[in-house]
């Protein structure tokens, strides 16, 4: 064996090594959805990050490909043992066909506004009306809105655009208000007549839970509007995350110090709040819409203790296309804000617009009931 193949050999030794790594971190990524963040809520990392292990493992499977060698076949098997978490993070599937019965059906909007723009992180008073407006072109039958604000002296509230908007059925609630009359919550707007309003307020937080039931011609459901657990990053830790992401941290760890003690309760907190929003879904006497800002990924405990309670994923179910990314930040990949559905009604032509008037995009799905 001349010196060029033992350097290849070795070569090739190092890079499955490095491999076999890769492949370990994608599988507890797959076993971080089993254990309860309560417990070990570090795993929950494993399953954040799963996007980039997927995509190194992806990687090494093609450089494997490309030598032709059996090693493929390690990276492989390790994807394919989380098919069901791949086909929840992507979806390329096509439109479902619109019900031929289209009394049967009706529109949803699920959107986080951050507080319409109110402190101005992108542009002020324009951003608040290109938000409304944008609403009102969709026109949804059911809107359900995450970080809602309201100042009852405000002189926007005399606008067309606001007096359109709620001049429907309502639901709002607030979570917080302060002393300048500002009110934080969230609001559920249907064109349907809302019969029952409910609330899940949550221990030690602003985040808050609100379930509507609206009564659709002769079907009724109950809808619930969720902003869960946020993980209340500083300035400080956003602009750390933003160097992270371009390489320029050195060898400063007190920025993930303090990442670490946010993320930590604020998994502890939402396994908490998802514990008591599954118990109040599996009580509803409707079939059921859950939606709005979960600040979870696909591969989380949270969205599995969801889906098991039977409910499907509208972005996998009827149109998702790609990642299907809805939070808009420097790291592009997160999927956070869902409508999940009951089996007694299927999706179709769902699409998340990509205007970025928020730091979430909205969702849009039609539905129809199931006979």
């Amino acid at each position: 064996m001349g010196i060029t193949d033992k350097i290849k050999k070795i070569f090739d030794s190092t890079l499955l090594r490095i491999n076999f790594v890769f492949i370990l971190l994608l599988l507890l990524s797959y076993i971080s959805v089993y254990v309860h963040p309560h417990d070990f809520w570090f795993f929950a990392l494993f399953g954040l990050a799963y996007p980039f292990f997927l995509v190194i493992n992806i990687i090494f499977a093609i450089i494997w490909a490309v030598k032709r060698k059996k090693a493929i076949i390690y990276p492989l098997i390790a994807i394919i043992l989380g098919w069901g978490h791949l086909s929840n993070s992507f979806s390329f599937r096509i439109y479902n066909r619109a019900p031929t019965e289209p009394d049967n059906t009706f529109s949803f909007l699920s959107y986080n506004v951050r507080l319409f723009d109110l402190y101005e992180w992108i542009g002020g008073e324009w951003v608040r009306d290109s938000i409304f407006n944008f609403i009102l072109a969709e026109d949804p039958d059911i809107i359900a809105i995450q970080e809602y604000f309201y100042r009852e002296d405000d002189p926007y509230n005399e606008t067309r655009s606001f007096k359109r908007l709620h001049d429907r059925y309502s639901h709002i609630a607030f979570s917080r208000s302060t002393g300048k009359n500002f009110n934080f919550g969230m609001a559920t707007f249907s064109r349907y007549p809302i019969v029952n309003k409910g609330e899940i307020r949550y221990r030690n937080t602003s985040n808050i839970t609100i379930y509507t039931d609206i009564k659709i011609n002769s079907d009724t459901i109950r809808v619930y509007n969720n902003h869960l657990q946020s993980f209340n990053f500083s300035k400080e830790d956003l602009d750390f995350i933003d160097n992270l992401a371009a390489g320029k941290t050195g060898r400063d760890i007190s920025g993930f110090r303090s990442i670490a003690a946010r993320m930590k309760q604020a998994y502890e907190m939402r396994s908490r709040q998802v514990d008591t929003l599954t118990e109040s879904i599996s009580d509803s006497p409707y079939p059921v819409i859950i939606s709005g800002d979960f600040n979870e990924t696909p591969v989380s405990h949270t969205y599995r203790r969801l889906r098991r309670l039977g409910l499907d994923d509208a972005f996998v179910e009827s149109g998702g296309n790609g990642l299907g990314r809805t939070y808009i930040s420097s790291i592009p990949l997160f999927r956070i804000d869902y409508i999940l559905h009951s089996k007694d009604l299927q999706s179709y032509y769902f699409r998340s617009p990509q205007i970025e008037l928020s730091d979430h995009y909205p969702l849009y799905s039609n539905f129809t009931f199931i006979r």
